[in-house]
């Protein structure tokens, strides 16, 4: 086949050059039409009016944006109005709802008034007209609004901006843009902290930091200063938490809150807290000093005012001590006495008494250790019926035993026993059988006789076997005479077990035949040795000493805790007690002689006793705190675990925010001044002269109080009404609250309190009549004096005291008995200071358990009747005098001896606390609560700053353009509530602590609402 090649191939060809011709003529053709064709005006024109109209738009919407954030920031919306046009705001963000909305208002206008002109050609950027909601909202939908730059600055996009060209009157371009601006306004950073520093002031002290923490860190320092006062009597304190303190740890509190929200506080309520602090310094242990307008002019300065900085006030002397964070010292005290007194006198788990302690140590176990062996028998003869048809029915068996001396060995004793006696004998037994047959209606009998001889054996062996607690250690000597008192020891036991095992079963004969015919009766017995004559009067002085020590046992706990009841100091002192029992009862490696074991054990006794009265003790405190429980729950505090928790987190620190909050352009550092008004929020009714956010001649109550003290009765009869009668007490008061309020009775002596005490006074001597019956038994049981002479020394203990309620309050602290004890001892032959204290103690434990009793209760109805005019008369007398500190001693001179509280481990004469517990609660709103910042105010107004401003007003903007505002909603006041519970704890008897003046729940202010939101004159009663 052929093959062309294309270079060689002419088909089809066209010459380059008429190619070149043809393009050539047509580039010409082209050129020349271009070249004679005019300029293109129109399109040029409106290109750069759009752009020169969207650039205008921005900086429209820039200025726009500045003034809605101002203005948003003075009237806030934070709560939407039931109207149409109120419910474009939502309920979750009010606040960042309007301000888009005020942002779409004000751009709209804004953009209304600008346009670009260039030739024939406008261009203008617009958003939609919108009157209706639902336009408003679509407009709405249009802007986003985001803080940037840490809030400092506020970054908006406006979406779907028309911008529209046209030239005579026609319209030649349209198109729709996005604008965002970022504007230097911290209007959202300013929001943001002000509702911080709301929900900081609503937190309570158990929900983070906040103001009811800190309300909880200054008041319980006022709480625990004025408690000790009042329980030391250093003044005369008749309320221990009012509510000026309140007011004054609340001012202090919020300032705090408004440090750590904006790192910096209100300077003029810096400055009225410093006058506050100087006016209640004056007072601060006045009891029932109120709270007026007049104090509250003297704290609060007129606006604007400035006034120097006094110089902070110093402590009291000692207060720095009365804190929860204290320790107290918790001892066994008293309650080792008792347990002597129960030891020597009563029955106790282990040893009934000292005497079973002391006769427990002398304890042998005796036994008869016996052998035998037989050396003849003759067969035992087999029943033979006498004929066919007779039945066996009874077999009866007789033994004669003959029994001969014999030289043999006897059984061994075994290892730890000691032989006493021993012996051996040979017994013939003479045994016969008698059978008794029975046939139908007839009987007869048949017999047998065989002989048995043995070999006997019996030894008398001893063991010593102490009961009770001492510890186990040997014992030398024991069977024989020595050891400290140089007595028996053992040494008579014998004696004593070969009466009980060999003399009173017949003697050694009758003993040796009846082990060898197997019918020993007895074989054991235990016996005690005779004890010296001494050994109690030596074990006495011993066990003095050792309660001495027991009653220096102590533990360390905290006050705080004791005041909220989360500890259980009996509990404590009762395992100090089982750790250190080994070294209280000081057991040697080996006791030197049986005396000495039973010193040991007496003490081992005493020890116990005491461990197990604190464990009834820890039981009872469990069951009071149960109840106490209940009382806190029921008022609405919760338990006593979160009392403690308000205890503990109270002095938590709270980190501080710094005075400015940074940012960087367009942004930048922003500093934050809060204006309270007022700047001091005070129970008293307020006026517009001392508060600009107070409208004329309207007044206003910024703060409302209230605090409950739970125990104001007096304290024995606090813990009987907490634990309730499911105890199964006695129903009554307690003597000594009833001796308490006869003697408070007597200061305020007149008609209208004669009959009550009359009545209270006959019921005192009633159970004081108990007590001194019970007094004169146990001087006749601990001494040698006669029925007379303990009489008299009865008599002459009880006259030490006037009246019946000085001797029943001497019978109810201690004090009597150990008059009663002294009177005794003088009339004894040979006085004896060890024998009064002995005594002294037994008539201590003898009172206690008669004020258990129902016998020495006082009727309820009749202490309560005396003790309210009692109270209602010292008032009256009080409130004729001139000066408050003298009312204030009259009152606590008065009533103040009926002491107020809750006893901890409230056991009759006995306890070593008393606790007190105050419920909280304050409101409190500002007429008007600025929040300045200098960032984002125009530039152009010198000194200006961004206000953002609550104070419960309405908020309107007319956003229909009808001239009439709309209502969108309300900017809600800066309003709290909080509270907390405080707790003290003072040692235990003389006054306690609480409140005595008859107010156990104080109200102060407009309580329960604080402020007059209706702004009437008539509505902001003076409620003081």
């Amino acid at each position: 086949m052929a093959v062309t090649r294309f270079i060689e191939d002419r088909r089809g060809r066209v010459p380059f050059a008429l190619v070149g011709v043809v393009l050539l003529v047509g580039a010409s053709t082209f050129g020349a039409a271009i070249s004679t064709q005019g300029p293109d005006r129109v399109d040029r024109g409106v290109d750069a009016a759009v752009e020169r109209s969207s650039a205008e738009a921005t900086t429209a919407v820039r200025s726009g944006v500045a003034e809605a954030a101002r203005e948003a920031a003075a009237e806030p919306v934070t709560a939407p109005a039931e109207t149409p046009y109120g419910q474009l705001v939502s309920n979750a963000t009010p606040f960042r709802d309007a301000l888009r909305l005020r942002i779409y208002l004000r751009v709209r206008e804004r953009l209304s008034v600008t346009r670009y002109r260039r030739g024939d050609v406008t261009a203008v950027a617009r958003l939609p007209a919108a009157t209706t909601p639902a336009e408003l909202r679509h407009g709405m939908d249009r802007i986003e609004v985001r803080g940037v730059e840490n809030g400092t600055a506020l970054r908006v996009t406006v979406r779907n901006l028309t911008v529209t060209a046209r030239e005579s009157g026609r319209v030649v371009a349209s198109e729709r843009r996005d604008r965002t601006v970022t504007v230097s306004t911290p209007v959202l950073a300013l929001h943001d902290r002000a509702m911080a520093f709301e929900t900081r002031l609503n937190r309570g002290p158990l929900e983070g930091p906040g103001l009811g923490r800190r309300l909880s860190a200054r008041l319980y320092p006022i709480a625990w200063a004025r408690g000790y006062a009042q329980h030391y009597g250093t003044a005369p304190i008749a309320n221990v938490v009012a509510n000026r303190h309140v007011e004054l740890a609340t001012n202090g509190a919020v300032l705090e809150a408004q440090r750590a929200a904006f790192g910096r506080s209100d300077p003029t309520g810096r400055r009225a807290m410093q006058r506050a602090r100087l006016e209640f310094g004056v007072t601060e242990f006045a009891a029932g000093t109120p709270i007026n307008g007049t104090m509250a002019e003297r704290i609060l300065p007129r606006p604007n005012e400035i006034g120097a900085s006094p110089a902070p006030l110093h402590s009291r002397h000692g207060a720095g001590n009365a804190s929860p964070n204290r320790r107290l010292n918790v001892d066994v005290g008293t309650m080792s006495g008792r347990a002597l007194a129960s030891l020597r006198t009563e029955s106790i788990r282990s040893n009934r008494s000292l005497h079973d302690v002391l006769r427990a140590a002398y304890r042998v176990e005796t036994t008869l250790r016996t052998t035998r062996r037989r050396t003849y028998a003759e067969p035992r003869p087999e029943p033979d019926a006498p004929g066919e048809g007779w039945k066996l029915v009874d077999t009866d068996e007789s033994v004669n035993p003959t029994v001969e001396s014999s030289i043999g060995s006897t059984p061994d004793v075994r290892p730890g026993e000691r032989r006493f006696d021993g012996f051996a004998r040979h017994v013939e037994l003479d045994r016969r059988v008698t059978w008794t047959w029975r046939q139908g209606n007839d009987t007869t009998t048949t017999g047998g006789e065989w002989t048995e001889r043995y070999r006997v054996g019996v030894t008398l062996a001893g063991r010593y076997a102490p009961s009770g607690a001492a510890p186990d250690r040997p014992t030398r000597p024991r069977f024989e005479r020595g050891g400290p008192l140089d007595g028996p020891n053992l040494a008579n036991v014998s004696a004593k077990a070969s009466r009980r095992l060999i003399a009173e079963q017949g003697g050694r004969d009758t003993v040796a035949a009846a082990v060898a015919a197997d019918g020993l009766d007895v074989s054991r017995a235990v016996v005690h040795g005779d004890r010296p004559s001494t050994l109690r009067q030596w074990t006495n002085e011993d066990l003095t000493a050792l309660r001495g020590r027991l009653t220096n046992v102590s533990v360390s706990v905290s006050a705080g805790r004791v005041a909220t009841y989360t500890t259980n100091p009996p509990e404590q002192l009762a395992a100090e007690l089982r750790r250190r029992r080994v070294t209280l009862i000081d057991a040697p490696d080996e006791y030197h002689g049986v005396a000495d074991r039973a010193r040991h054990a007496a003490r081992a006794a005493l020890v116990d006793e005491a461990i197990r009265r604190l464990e009834r003790r820890s039981t009872n405190h469990n069951e009071t705190r149960r109840a106490f429980d209940a009382v806190l729950h029921r008022v609405g505090v919760g338990s006593t675990d979160e009392l403690h928790d308000i205890v503990r987190l109270r002095n938590t620190p709270i980190p501080a925010r710094e005075a400015s909050l940074p940012g960087s352009p367009p942004g930048g550092p922003v500093g934050v001044v809060p204006d309270g008004s007022p700047a001091y929020l005070t129970v008293a009714s307020v006026t517009h002269d001392r508060a600009a956010g107070v409208p004329p001649s309207r007044p206003y109550h910024p703060l409302s109080a209230k605090n409950r003290n739970l125990f104001t009765v007096p304290s024995g009869d606090a813990a009987d009404a907490t634990v309730g009668e499911g105890v199964g007490g006695p129903s009554g008061v307690r003597l000594r609250t009833a001796a308490h309020t006869l003697i408070a009775s007597e200061s305020v002596s007149n008609e209208s309190t004669s009959g009550s005490r009359r009545a209270v006074r006959e019921s005192v001597d009633d159970s004081m009549a108990v007590i001194e019956t019970r007094a004169r038994r146990v001087v006749r049981s601990e001494t040698r004096l006669s029925r007379s002479e303990a009489r008299r020394a009865v008599s002459s203990g009880v006259a030490r005291w006037d009246g019946p309620g000085r001797r029943a309050l001497a019978a109810s602290n201690g004090s009597l008995a150990a008059a009663i004890a002294v009177a005794a001892d003088a009339r004894a032959s040979e006085p004896s200071e060890r024998r009064r204290e002995r005594l002294e103690t037994r008539l201590d434990a003898a009172f206690v358990a008669v004020r258990r009793t129902a016998a020495a209760r006082v009727d309820e109805t009749t202490v309560d009747e005396t003790l309210t005019r009692v109270r209602k008369r010292a008032i009256e007398r009080a409130a004729s005098e001139a000066g408050g500190r003298v009312r204030s001693r009259y009152l606590n001179g008065s009533f103040g001896r009926v002491a107020a509280g809750l006893p901890v481990a409230p056991v009759p004469g006995y306890w070593y606390a008393t606790v007190n517990v105050w419920n909280v609660s304050v409101r409190g709103a500002y007429a008007r609560f600025t929040f300045r910042t200098r960032r984002g105010a125009p530039a152009s107004t010198p000194g200006a700053a961004v206000r953002y401003v609550r104070d419960g007003s309405t908020v309107r903007l007319d956003v229909d353009g009808d001239g009439t505002p709309e209502r969108l909603g309300r900017d809600e006041r800066v309003d709290f509530e909080t509270g907390t519970v405080v707790a003290v704890a003072v040692p235990a008897y003389r006054g306690g602590v609480g409140d005595v003046d008859g107010n156990a729940d104080e109200r102060a202010g407009t309580w329960p609402e604080p402020g007059c939101t209706s702004w009437a004159a008539s509505a902001c009663r003076d409620s003081e």
